[in-house]
């Protein structure tokens, strides 16, 4: 993600029966880490996608959007 410079190259799967989304840290082709988004939403994750903006935006069973950046304080 371009907006999230620490998830270049980072895989993200929606999972619709565990409701949140992994993301899987890839290194040399092996999976090294895992962290895992949106859990305490309580949502079916239906698609997660990149948007123009490097953001990471994710569509829900029941029609929620949600984006996904990094906060600039």
């Amino acid at each position: 993600s371009n907006a999230i410079p620490e998830w270049e190259n980072n895989l993200f799967i929606g999972g619709l029966s565990s409701k949140h989304i992994a993301r899987l840290v890839i290194r040399d082709n092996k999976v090294v880490g895992e962290e895992r988004l949106l859990e305490d939403q309580n949502e079916r994750i239906r698609d997660v996608e990149e948007g123009s903006d490097g953001a990471l935006y994710a569509v829900t069973d029941s029609g929620k959007l949600f984006r996904i950046a990094k906060l600039d304080l």
